[in-house]
């Protein structure tokens, strides 16, 4: 039976199934026996009990597929929001730095700032209302959002600095340094406090890097 269900099946690389390939006519359809057809005895035995054994490799495939299925769905949960929403977005670490200035990634929160709905997709998927500067798309999973119950009065973005972006605000002055290891080389790193955003928001950035960028600037 298993090679039967094999060769009646359809094959993606060829096309076709194998019966067809081989006979050139498609598969005859499968019909169960029905007990006390054949007016042999041993027939109707045979077949009988083929049936009965189908049945019971059935029964058997679902509960180990529905044992599975609850195992699977242990830790997750029913999530569902609507459009106007305000919900909180988890951010891998390696994105993080697109939407949040937070040097040491180990210590930042899971969740970011709170993001309305804009539009559902399907049943697992939102796309969200993210500012133009945070480069991720704006359309995730639902497994990677909260919902927000409590809306603050006024949601404040901390800026995102890249020097290498011809938008970079100007650096204003330098509030510390230190050496830490690139590679296999030990290099300077400033911490430089940006024109226009509070002390608070200041990022630390490679000494060499700053000065080609701004070589004007002479901390």
């Amino acid at each position: 039976m298993a090679e039967y269900w094999y060769n009646t099946n359809y094959h993606s690389a060829i096309h076709t199934t194998l019966y067809e390939a081989l006979y050139g006519r498609p598969p005859p359809i499968y019909l169960p026996y029905i007990p006390g057809v054949s007016d042999a005895s041993e027939v109707d035995i045979i077949l009988t009990t083929r049936e009965f054994k189908l049945q019971l490799l059935k029964h058997h495939l679902s509960r180990a597929h529905l044992r599975m299925k609850n195992q699977a769905d242990k830790p997750r949960s029913d999530r569902s929001f609507q459009v106007g929403d305000w919900v909180y977005l988890k951010v891998q670490p390696y994105k993080r730095t697109t939407i949040s200035s937070q040097p040491y990634h180990k210590l930042a929160a899971k969740f970011y700032e709170p993001f309305q709905v804009t539009k559902r997709i399907g049943s697992v998927a939102y796309t969200l209302l993210l500012l133009a500067s945070v480069k991720i798309h704006p359309t995730v999973h639902v497994s990677l959002l909260k919902k927000c119950h409590v809306i603050p009065d006024h949601i404040s973005y901390p800026p995102v600095v890249d020097i290498a972006d011809p938008q970079c605000p100007e650096p204003e002055l330098v509030l510390q340094r230190r050496m830490v290891k690139k590679g296999n080389k030990v290099v300077a790193q400033v911490l430089v406090k940006w024109q226009g955003i509070p002390a608070h928001d200041a990022t630390w950035e490679y000494y060499n890097e700053l000065k080609i960028r701004f070589p004007h600037f002479d901390p």
